[in-house]
């Protein structure tokens, strides 16, 4: 899978076989519109791209993160799918300022050379969102690309979306968001080296930076695999109240492991919620609900056997 981040100096030749979205989470409604445009790429003669945004236009709006994965997570999810390319749009103000038209003539037709596209029902695009399916489905009777148009999602009667899952996440269901998204929902990154104050007073943990993301926020419980052995542990997530922490980081205190992480890239499933993040009196009172946090987590581990 080729991945083309800036379309400056590019200009594709092959013609694609695309679907244009956010594919926030590559949820398994995601996950079959992924496996039809590689399958109808080859039919079509083809090659396959996906073509996303980062940032995502509702967070770039927001001004808030509430992605469900990040994008290093959403390349090495799609690198399984067998795509020819995945193009990620600089979602700024040239993008935005871009006018619907010329979001399908210049970019889709001319740079992308798209002739067979995937859509959701509900794609909109180009300043103010101006463009809309109806725009798509003029220049494909026009005969410039097929287009197909994706109804929503349904598992167990209920529809899939990534606002569902952000939801599911935000109620401490994930359960349920692991279900929608067709695997674990986890938090990855590579371990760097904290401040070191866990090990100072006994509870050693693995730190991992990651952007602040508002659907994540308190202690949790987790499990991470290392060299293929898993491993459960309890983590913080968010900033240090106590310690006037101002950087948003991953904290995890890896039951019954003491090895070097550091450099290693690690994904940690997230199980459940334990508690909202709290300011401390001191160490005494922080050290006293870690060894709460880790008892409930170990509580969670057993009923989940």
């Amino acid at each position: 899978m080729k991945i083309i981040r800036d379309l400056q100096e590019i200009t594709l030749n092959e013609p694609l076989t695309a679907s244009i979205g956010g594919f926030d989470g590559i949820h398994i409604g995601h996950q079959k519109i992924i496996e039809n445009v590689v399958r109808n790429s080859i039919k079509n003669n083809t090659k396959s791209a996906l073509i996303t945004f980062k940032p995502l236009p509702k967070v770039f709006f927001s001004k808030k993160n509430f992605e469900l994965i990040s994008i290093y997570q959403k390349i090495d999810i799609l690198r399984k799918f067998n795509l020819d390319y995945l193009i990620i749009l600089r979602f700024n103000a040239e993008l935005i300022s871009m006018n619907h038209i010329d979001f399908i003539e210049d970019l889709l037709i001319q740079k992308l050379n798209v002739k067979s596209l995937t859509v959701g029902d509900d794609f909109k695009f180009g300043k103010d969102q101006k463009g809309s399916v109806s725009d798509l489905v003029t220049y494909s009777k026009k005969g410039y690309f097929s287009i197909h148009i994706e109804d929503k999602h349904i598992s167990d009667n209920k529809r899939i979306s990534s606002s569902l899952i952000r939801e599911a996440v935000l109620e401490n269901n994930f359960a349920l968001a692991s279900k929608m998204l067709g695997r674990p929902y986890s938090v990855s990154g590579k371990i760097t080296h904290g401040d070191k104050r866990g090990s100072k007073i006994g509870f050693p943990t693995a730190n991992i930076k990651i952007e602040p993301n508002v659907l994540l926020s308190g202690v949790y419980a987790v499990s991470t695999k290392i060299n293929g052995k898993k491993y459960d542990g309890v983590a913080n997530i968010g900033y240090k109240p106590t310690f006037n922490g101002e950087n948003y980081l991953f904290e995890a205190n890896i039951f019954n492991f003491s090895d070097d992480l550091y450099g290693k890239r690690l994904n940690f499933e997230i199980i459940s919620k334990i508690r909202e993040t709290k300011k401390f009196s001191g160490i005494e009172e922080l050290k006293k609900y870690i060894n709460k946090d880790i008892n409930t987590a170990k509580k969670i581990f057993k009923s989940n056997e």
